[in-house]
């Protein structure tokens, strides 16, 4: 190779962004034998802001976005040339911040990602969020005019994205990841029907750390508009936070959605991914545990999954100079690994299935915007989160391979054609809509089936229920009937019952079970509950299936059947969670190996120990949802409940893993009667204070059970000028049970760490987590041992002695006098606990100023002369 890659290395500075004073790092490359690769231009270094976004207009002119600034304009060089600051000039009008470009009918469109207003409601730019044209009114190559086509609600890393022309090159489309607000223009003019809802059949557990706790349904989203910024129509909504989309060569859409990396392990996590998207594709994103499964038949499934990372640019190979191989796919690109994966497209039906193959990467090499030059040339940058930024240039100088002709499928032709026929029924048509929908409901493609049942949805009830009432193809009265609890059609509830009643369990496929399951689910939302009778009927029908021994029909018999009051669904669900643990079952996306992971400092280490220390995710899934049954619960089945937290938290998973157990753990509590909880809380490793704590004050209250953010938010409001009463502190640190564990200037105990200081280690938000979430990090010096006995029996505690014969523990914190001698000879192993001495919930027993006095307390390391107290800064 030539030029500046001989070794394929090249040194550049690149900061992180938690180690701004980080020295140089190094670059390494990994690229596919026959390309050059060229660095030409570094724009933080020029002081050219951080390139996140490029587009190439008219002329050889290439445009770029800073992240957080300015737009730039400028001419790549020629092979073997670099460019330098006086060559990359600055667009003269007010506007920046952009994520997505594109140039097209003459002008640069500007997706602007920027918040409008502080949170005191004053204006902070005249250009916040929302997609621009700029144009030159004069011809002297110069934007020089702008308007803006339309403006949005929402900022930040999840904000309004990419734009990309369309195939017939008479619409553009626009992506906005999921805390982008739907206009209502959009709403009232889409292709998805308008009728998003949660859509779960129990209410899903948020992110214990806040993140999109207040996003709802259907998340991030696609739309496309006229040049002159009018015609605005929704496309397809579902995904989290998909940065870039590209048509591929059949003029096909395709987008790169993101993961959830704190949610790794848990039965709901789901993978980097791509999506073929249609006309009024569902793609299932909902917050926290809500996200629903891709076999769910209202959603549509990825065509490839892509383990984990951050994905930004996608664009299509057929307009690069590749070889023969890769010309008829997709490049996408992950920020996180800087990696970029070549993505082979196969015609599957009238959708595709697609396999992915590393491309090239780099360490660092933190990928964000690409695209194809007309020179057909790979251009691509780096940066993001104010990182050093880099603008490259990927050419192919090895052989040319031959051109040959291109792949004819004919059926594959046909069977896009026809769901295209549907997809043009995506809105209200009338009567003549509804026999070519009607028909296809039960068409053997899953796309077609889908662009059926949307084209359905969007025409008059009166014009096709009747033919739901006489229906008797299985297919055909599954997808209608969702179609009606979809729209909301309460009076037909009992008609829909009773035909997905009559439906032969025994005569249905997989799919097709999946799909009544679902659609006896979705109906229940919707539209309400079957009345008992009809319950009865689902019982006697369902119950007799479960357990089934296929993954994915046990998960929603499972679920549907408790929410139906089947008593046996309980116990039967406890048998999956033990039987699952004890074969450490896991249904869990394909984590990234070794090789990959290390190619990011960030979240690598997460990874790797993941891979480690794996979830039972199967097991997983039955504790989130037996937390949700009341009925059915014997005493046997409820210790092999809550004993089953200690294998829970002994696994590792992303950040919200443990979190998101506790909370669990805690909303399973709330079904145990009161009088029994104290035994259940023992048996998962919580000791509550006893009457060895009678005597220390009680907290006023009324306290509730606290989120994660809403500690936050009361912390943010209550210490921003707190001046406040030592004793009073000093009291609540009490009340709060604190000080029977801790010491604080030497007065406590000292079964916990001593917390004088502790605020110059952790800060409030690292004391914040730690009281939240206790299970998250435990000091070896305090951690627990756990001892699994003969009978199956779990007990965690401190190990006072140790005998020939015996041992002595102590298993509750709160009164270290109280012991338990265990026979050395019923004892199968020990190892540490992963549950915490320290019980969750502390701050539940607190009102707002209750916790706002305590972290006071804390924070000044129970120092009296603090500023807090009256004291002067810095003391």
């Amino acid at each position: 190779m030539k030029n500046i890659l001989a070794p394929l290395i090249i040194i550049a500075l690149f900061f992180t962004s938690c180690l701004p004073d980080e020295k140089e790092k190094e670059i390494t490359y990994e690229i596919p034998p026959g390309f050059e690769l060229e660095l030409l231009f570094s724009p933080k270094e020029n002081n050219r802001g951080s390139w996140v976004s490029l587009a190439e207009g008219e002329d050889g002119i290439f445009y770029a976005g800073d992240q957080h600034g300015a737009l730039y304009q400028f001419r790549v060089p020629a092979p073997g040339g670099v460019l330098d600051s006086t060559q990359v000039d600055t667009i003269a009008l007010e506007i920046g911040h952009a994520q997505g470009l594109l140039w097209a009918f003459n002008s640069l469109y500007v997706s602007v990602n920027d918040r409008w207003e502080d949170p005191a409601g004053r204006s902070l730019t005249t250009t916040g969020s929302g997609v621009y044209r700029l144009w030159d009114s004069t011809g002297d190559g110069l934007l020089d005019q702008k308007e803006i086509l339309l403006k949005l609600e929402g900022d930040g890393e999840h904000g309004p994205h990419s734009l990309v022309l369309g195939p017939d090159g008479e619409d553009i489309y626009f992506v906005a990841g999921n805390h982008t607000l739907i206009p209502e223009q959009l709403a009232d003019n889409s292709r998805l029907p308008n009728n998003w809802d949660e859509d779960n059949l129990f209410p899903p557990y948020l992110d214990a750390r806040g993140h999109a706790n207040e996003i709802e349904a259907p998340g991030g989203w696609i739309a496309r508009f006229k040049p002159d910024g009018t015609d605005w129509e929704l496309i397809s909504a579902g995904f989290r936070n998909s940065f870039d989309m590209a048509f591929n060569a059949d003029g096909e859409l395709f987008v790169f959605d993101s993961d959830m990396e704190w949610d790794i392990g848990m039965p709901w996590y789901r993978p980097i991914r791509i999506c073929h998207v249609t006309s009024g594709g569902e793609f299932g994103w909902r917050t926290g545990s809500g996200k629903w499964p891709s076999y769910y038949l209202d959603n549509l499934p990825a065509v490839a999954n892509l383990d984990q990372g951050s994905p930004t640019a996608v664009l299509t190979t057929a307009k690069l100079n590749l070889p023969a191989r890769y010309r008829d796919g997709l490049l996408v690109f992950d920020w996180s690994f800087g990696t970029s994966y070549f993505v082979d497209l196969k015609a599957e039906g009238s959708s595709y299935i697609g396999k992915a193959e590393e491309f090239f990467s780099g360490t660092p090499l933190p990928l964000t915007d690409a695209i194809a030059g007309s020179d057909g040339n790979l251009y691509f940058a780096t940066s993001g989160r104010d990182l050093s930024s880099h603008f490259y240039r990927l050419r192919y100088t090895g052989e040319a391979s031959p051109e040959g002709s291109p792949t004819v499928e004919a059926e594959a032709k046909t069977l896009r054609e026809l769901r295209q026929e549907l997809e043009a029924y995506h809105r209200p048509i009338g009567v003549e809509a509804v026999s070519p929908a009607w028909k296809n409901l039960n068409h053997s493609d899953r796309f077609i089936r889908y662009a059926a049942r949307i084209a359905l949805e969007h025409q008059p009830l009166e014009t096709w229920k009747n033919k739901f009432q006489n229906e008797k193809d299985p297919n055909r009265i599954i997808q209608a009937g969702l179609a009606l609890a979809r729209i909301n059609a309460i009076e037909q509830a009992p008609v829909i019952y009773q035909q997905l009643a009559r439906l032969d369990w025994d005569q249905l496929g997989r799919a097709q079970r999946l799909d009544l399951l679902r659609t006896i689910s979705m109906t229940a939302i919707r539209l309400g509950p079957p009345e008992a009778e009809q319950q009865q009927v689902f019982i006697e029908l369902l119950g007799p299936q479960f357990p089934s021994n296929d993954l994915a029909l046990d998960r929603e018999l499972s679920q549907l059947l408790i929410y139906l009051g089947d008593e046996s669904a309980t116990t039967k669900s406890v048998q999956l969670l033990v039987k699952h643990t004890k074969e450490k079952t896991i249904s869990h996306p394909t984590l990234l190996n070794a090789e990959v992971t290390s190619r990011s400092e960030e979240y690598g280490p997460l990874i790797m120990e993941v891979l480690e220390n794996m979830p039972p995710t199967e097991a997983l899934y039955y504790a989130t949802i037996l937390s949700h049954a009341e009925k059915g619960w014997s005493p046997k089945d409820r210790e092999s409940y809550f004993s089953w937290f200690f294998d829970g938290l002994s696994a590792t998973g992303g950040m919200s893993f443990k979190p998101f157990l506790e909370n669990i753990r805690q909303k399973a509590m709330t079904h145990v009667p009161e009088d029994q909880q104290a035994h259940y809380e023992e048996l998962s490793g919580i000791f509550q204070p006893g009457a060895a704590l009678a005597n220390l004050p009680q907290p006023e209250g009324p306290g509730e059970a606290y989120t994660l953010p809403q500690i936050n938010r009361i912390l943010n409001k209550g210490l921003r000028d707190y001046r406040g009463n030592f004793e009073t502190g000093k009291l609540i640190y009490d009340a709060a049970l604190c000080s029977s564990c801790h010491r604080m200037r030497g007065d406590g105990a000292n079964a916990g760490p001593d917390l004088t200081q502790a605020y110059t280690r952790f800060g409030r938000g690292g004391m914040t987590m730690a009281v939240y979430s206790p299970n998250d990090a435990i000091s070896d010096q305090y951690t627990f041992t756990l001892i699994h006995l003969k009978d199956g029996k779990k007990m965690a505690g401190t190990v006072l002695s140790e005998e020939d014969e015996s041992i002595l523990l102590a298993p509750n914190p709160y009164a270290p006098n109280q012991t338990v001698e265990i026979a050395k000879s019923e004892i199968v192993n020990r190892e540490p606990s992963p549950v915490s001495p320290m019980p969750p919930g502390l701050l539940n027993r607190l009102n707002e100023k209750e916790i706002t006095d305590l972290f006071a307390y804390l924070l000044s390391g129970g120092n009296k002369r603090h500023y807090y107290y009256g004291g002067k800064k810095g003391r």
